[in-house]
């Protein structure tokens, strides 16, 4: 038995493992910025990043970029849950439906935000439609492949107890599914956030990718190098508390 207050085993080779990746990132960093002036040192780039984020303006853009990846994300999660019991449950409309999603699903999604941009025009809307766009098919695919796998017997012992659909629903399938279900929502963090900042570097008025864009053009690499780190760790911070989440739903 572990005594009272030991670290897991298991957790102790995570941090360890991540804390190594970590350094190990660093030291590359240092490493190609003394080949090439386009590379800022660690050193300057966190500086910088200090900088930026006393100024009031740079806050505009993190809270433009962040409630429009927050709302991509939840609209990720709701519609591709919705969407992936469907397909999960319905024969039908897993028969005539799935072959064009799986198709979709492989279409480089940023080729659909000019159409994107002509519905909702340059703004917040079109960059959450792009985010939820990247974002929903991680959370549908895992929902229906979960749903799909869920063992006959399951189903069977709920009719055995003459369980009703709805009670078979909510308390045999839907716990069934809980950990694809986490896996598309974890995916789904980064993915939205990656539709955010790309449509903020194609046509956008505001956000980070906005804000990369421009420090690119004006040879400001360090601000440049700052932001993408700001949007790194944000989004590996979600990510994490996340899969942590899914290690406990197991």
């Amino acid at each position: 038995m572990r005594e009272a207050g030991q670290v897991p085993r298991h957790n102790t080779s995570i941090v360890v493992g991540s804390v190594s990746i970590a350094v190990a990132a660093v030291l590359l960093w240092w490493l190609f910025s003394t080949m090439t002036f386009v590379i800022p040192a660690p050193t300057d780039t966190l500086g910088r990043l200090t900088d930026l984020i006393q100024q009031g303006g740079y806050w505009e853009h993190i809270r433009s970029t962040g409630v429009a990846a927050a709302a991509a994300f939840l609209l990720s999660v709701g519609i591709g849950t919705i969407l992936g019991l469907l397909l999960g449950l319905t024969s039908w409309v897993r028969h005539i439906f799935g072959p064009a999603i799986v198709a979709l699903n492989g279409v480089p999604k940023i080729v659909l935000y000019p159409v994107l941009l002509l519905l909702f025009g340059v703004g917040g809307t079109s960059k959450t439609m792009m985010g939820l766009l990247i974002g929903v098919f991680p959370v549908m695919m895992n929902v229906a492949g979960g749903m799909q796998s869920i063992p006959p017997i399951y189903r069977r012992l709920a009719e055995s107890l003459c369980a009703t659909r709805t009670q078979t629903f909510f308390h045999v399938l839907l716990p069934a599914i809980r950990r694809p279900f986490m896996t598309g929502t974890r995916l789904a963090v980064s993915l939205s956030v990656v539709g955010i900042v790309l449509s903020e570097i194609f046509a956008t008025e505001k956000g980070l990718g906005r804000l990369i864009l421009a420090r690119y053009g004006s040879g400001q690499y360090a601000e440049m190098l700052a932001t993408v780190i700001l949007l790194l760790v944000a989004s590996f911070l979600v990510t994490f508390a996340l899969w942590r989440v899914e290690k406990r739903v197991r």
